[in-house]
C-alpha cells in the first residue's frame, strides 16, 4: 500500500490534534516539537536509512561555518528541510514499528558520503577521512572496537598463566579493563585516587565541565546514555564513568587509594615486579606479565608552581584539581592564577560570590563561543534518540565528523608564510573571526581587549571555550592582572610593578605536569633501562604512543605524542586499549611471553614523527605545554586521525621482537608463525 506523503502544512494544521500517539506515551505536539527542534541533515541520515528515499539521498548540501569558523556544519535548503521533517513525522506518527535492519559496512560508507553530498575521500580542502574509523564512530556494532580470540577462548590453564596490570581507572583505564574482562584475561586495576574518573575525579572546581560535546565525549560501546546536558559538568562525567565501571563488571577489579611506585622487568621471569603503596602506607609486591599504563596526561597537577613565597601565604591556597570545598568563597577576596581552559570556567563562578576577584594572566588565550554550551538535553531530544532508529548513531557521528575540521587549521602553508602570512589562510580567517568576537564581548573596554589579545596564531595553544569569561572581566568586582608575579606574601600577591594586593584565598590554575609521562612510577625495563635514560635526549618518545624499546609488554595509553587531532579522548582510549589488548591476545595465541618494539622500527617512526611535527604550528611563537623543555612538541599526535587510525587499528607483529621463552625472534602477523593477518584477532 502506498503511504501518502505528509507535508509540513498538514502537520501544522490544528485539525491534526495533539492527542497521545498510539503506542507512545507522548502527544503529536511533543513529537512535532522534537522533530522540528533538531538538525534536519542528521534526521535525513536516519530517515534515509529507514526509507531509502532517493529524493532524500540526492539532496544538495551546503557548507556553513560554525563556532567562529573553528568547525563546519552541513545544512539543507528550507524546502529540503521541510521534506525531511515531514518524512520523519510521517514515520513517527504511525507509532512503534519493527526496528529496521542496520546498514552493512559498505552501505554505511555510502551514507557517510551522502551526509555532505560528496565522497569523503574526494573533497579537496576537507578533513582527511578514514571510513573504518568513521564506521566505528557510527557505533552500529555492540562493541565497535572489540577484540576477540581468533579460534575461541584458550583454556583456563593457558589464561591463568597471564596477569595484566592496568594503571589508572580513568577513561583509558576502563577502556582497557572492559575488553580484558570480556576475554577472560586475568587483570587488576590500581588507582591512586578514591574512585574511578581520573582527571574528572580530580577536577571538581566550580564550573568544571567538558568542552567537547558529550555525544562525542563518550564510549562507543555504551549506547544512548541519558546525558542531561550537551556538555556535561564534571559531576555528571564522574557518574558516567562510575556507571560504566559497574555495568561492565570491572569495579570489583580496582584497588583504590593505592599508588604504583615501581615496575621492574625480570628477563628471567619474563614479567614485571610491581611495588605498590596504599594510602595507609602498606606496601605490596606482585608480578604481572604485562602492564597497560593508563595514568593519563592530566593526572599530576602542578600543585605548587615555582613562585617565590608560595608557601608563605597564611590563607587557603590550593590547586584547582585539589579544590577545597570546605572553604567558603562567599564575600571573599580571591586571587585566581591562570586563564586557560580551567580558569575560563572557574572565574565566572567565583565572580558571582566573591567580594573581589583578581585574575592573574601570564599569556592570553584565543577563546570562542559554543552555542548551547550550558544547555540541557531536552525531553524531546532524549525521546527522539530512543524512538527514531539510528538517530542517536548519526547525531553522535556528526559530532565526530565536525571535529575533523580542526586538523587543517594546524597545517603550515609554507608559500603563505613566505608571503608574510601566519600558518595558513583558514587559520588567519579564524584569527580575524575570534578577534571580532572578543572585540564585541569586550566593547567599551579597550584596556581589556589589549590585554586579552594573543600575539600568536589560533591553535598554537588549545582553544578555550568562552564560558562567560569575557563578560566576567567587565564586572565591577573583577580585575585582570597581567603584570608578572614577583612573589606571594603572607597576605597576598606582589607583582613586578611593585603593587601588592591582599587576598583571603588563592586558587592555582597552574596546569599539570604534562611532560612527565608515566610519572611517578619508576619503570625499569630490560637491561636496567630507565625512562630518564631513555628520554634524556629530547624528552618522552614512544612508538605510536604505545610502546618503547627495552620495555617488553608495557603499553602506554595517552603516551608521548598521543593527543588526537580530532574525535575524542574516549574514542582514542578505546582505540589505544584495543591495540594493547590485541597485542596481549596475539602473544597468548602465538605462545609468546613477551613482545618489544624493534629499535629500527622505533627510530624510523621518530624520524617520520619529527618531520610531520615541523609541518604543523605547535612549535611556533606562543607555544604552550605542548612543547617540552627541549623545545620539542611532545604531546599532540602530528598525524590526522585518518592517517593515524590505520597505524593503530591493530598491532603489526612484524614491528616487534617476540620472545617465546628465552629467545627473541622477529614477530609475524600470523598466528603461530603462519602467514595470517592481524585482522583475525578482531571482530
Amino acid at each position: 500500500m502506498t503511504i501518502p506523503t505528509i507535508t509540513m502544512a498538514d502537520l501544522e494544521d490544528e485539525s491534526s490534534g495533539s492527542g497521545v500517539v498510539p503506542g507512545y506515551d507522548v502527544s503529536e505536539e511533543f513529537i512535532r516539537k522534537a522533530v522540528n527542534g533538531v538538525d534536519a541533515n542528521v534526521l535525513r541520515m536516519a530517515i534515509y536509512q529507514i526509507t531509502r528515499d532517493e529524493k532524500i539521498k540526492n539532496m544538495t548540501v551546503h557548507k556553513k561555518a560554525i563556532r567562529g569558523g573553528v568547525l563546519y556544519d552541513y545544512i539543507l535548503s528550507k524546502e529540503d528541510e521541510d521534506y525531511v521533517r515531514a518524512k520523519v513525522l510521517e514515520y513517527l506518527l504511525k507509532g512503534p514499528q519493527p526496528k529496521p535492519t542496520p546498514p552493512t559496512r559498505k552501505e554505511a560508507y555510502s551514507m557517510m558520503d551522502i551526509f555532505s553530498d560528496k565522497p569523503m575521500r574526494e573533497k579537496p580542502g576537507e578533513p582527511s577521512f578514514d571510513y573504518d574509523e568513521a564506521y566505528e564512530e557510527l557505533a552500529i556494532d555492540d562493541y565497535p572496537r572489540a577484540v576477540n580470540w581468533s579460534a575461541g577462548q584458550p583454556s583456563n590453564e593457558t589464561l591463568q598463566k597471564w596477569k595484566v596490570l592496568v594503571v589508572g581507572a580513568g577513561i583509558s583505564g576502563l577502556a582497557a579493563a572492559i575488553p580484558l574482562q570480556k576475554l577472560g584475561i586475568p587483570f587488576q586495576i590500581v588507582e591512586r585516587l578514591s574512585n574511578v574518573g581520573g582527571t574528572w575525579l580530580l577536577n571538581s572546581y566550580p564550573g568544571a565541565r567538558v568542552d567537547t560535546m558529550s555525544f562525542l565525549f563518550q564510549y562507543k560501546f555504551e549506547k544512548n546514555y541519558p546525558w542531561t546536558e550537551y556538555f556535561a559538568c564534571a559531576g555528571e562525567t564522574r557518574q558516567y564513568l562510575e556507571h560504566i565501571a559497574m555495568k561492565y563488571h570491572v569495579a570489583d577489579k580496582i584497588t583504590f587509594n593505592t599508588e604504583v611506585v615501581s615496575a621492574v622487568w625480570s628477563e628471567a621471569d619474563k614479567c614485571y615486579t610491581v611495588k605498590t603503596v596504599g594510602k595507609d602506607g602498606s606496601e605490596n609486591v606482585s608480578k604481572y606479565n604485562a602492564i597497560i599504563s593508563a595514568s593519563g596526561l592530566f593526572s599530576t597537577p602542578n600543585a605548587m608552581p615555582d613562585i617565590p613565597g608560595i608557601k608563605d601565604f597564611k590563607g587557603p591556597i590550593f590547586h584547582t584539581a585539589h579544590w577545597d570545598h570546605d572553604v567558603s568563597i562567599s564575600g571573599k577576596r580571591i586571587a585566581q592564577i591562570g586563564t586557560g581552559s580551567t580558569g575560563a570556567q572557574l572565574a565566572p563562578c567565583l565572580a558571582v560570590e566573591a567580594k573581589h576577584l583578581a585574575v592573574y594572566q601570564r599569556t592570553p588565550n584565543w577563546m570562542f563561543k559554543v552555542e548551547g554550551y550550558r544547555n540541557k538535553v531536552t525531553p524531546e531530544m532524549r525521546w527522539l534518540c530512543s524512538h527514531l532508529p539510528s538517530y542517536w548513531n548519526w547525531f553522535c557521528w556528526v559530532t565526530f565528523y565536525r571535529s575533523l575540521h580542526l586538523a587543517s587549521l594546524q597545517l603550515r602553508d609554507e608559500v603563505y608564510e613566505a608571503e608574510g602570512g601566519v600558518v595558513n589562510k583558514r587559520n588567519a580567517a579564524l584569527r580575524e573571526t575570534l578577534y571580532k568576537y572578543m572585540e564585541n564581548e569586550l566593547e567599551g573596554r579597550p584596556d581589556l581587549l589589549a590585554k586579552m589579545t594573543p600575539s600568536y596564531a589560533p591553535l598554537v595553544r588549545r582553544l578555550v571555550v568562552d564560558n562567560g569569561f569575557f563578560q566576567t572581566l567587565k564586572r565591577d568586582n573583577v580585575e585582570l592582572v597581567t603584570e608578572g608575579i614577583e612573589r606571594i606574601t603572607e597576605t597576598g600577591i606582589q607583582t613586578k610593578d611593585g603593587q601588592h594586593r591582599e587576598f583571603d584565598i588563592i586558587a592555582l590554575g597552574a596546569g599539570f605536569k604534562t611532560s612527565q609521562y608515566l610519572w611517578p612510577v619508576n619503570y625499569v625495563g630490560r637491561d636496567g633501562m630507565t625512562l630518564k635514560k631513555a628520554w634524556k635526549l629530547d624528552g618522552a618518545r614512544s612508538y605510536l604512543g604505545m610502546s618503547m624499546p627495552h620495555y617488553p609488554n608495557l603499553f602506554t595509553l595517552y603516551g608521548p605524542n598521543h593527543q588526537p587531532r580530532g574525535g575524542s579522548l574516549y574514542s582514542y582510549g578505546e582505540i589505544w586499549a584495543r591495540y594493547a589488548v590485541a597485542s596481549i591476545v596475539g602473544m597468548i595465541e602465538r605462545g609468546a611471553v613477551a613482545m618489544e618494539v624493534k629499535e629500527d622500527t622505533f627510530q624510523s617512526y621518530q624520524k617520520k614523527l619529527d618531520a610531520q611535527n615541523k609541518k604543523l604550528l605547535w612549535e611556533s611563537k606562543g607555544s604552550s605545554y605542548y612543547v617540552n623543555e627541549h623545545g620539542r612538541q611532545g604531546v599532540n599526535m602530528p598525524w590526522t586521525t585518518a592517517e593515524y587510525h590505520p597505524m593503530i587499528a591493530q598491532p603489526n607483529f612484524d614491528d616487534y621482537k617476540l620472545d617465546f621463552g628465552g629467545k627473541y625472534t622477529n614477530g609475524t602477523n600470523g598466528i603461530n608463525g603462519t602467514n595470517g593477518t592481524n585482522g583475525s584477532i578482531h571482530a
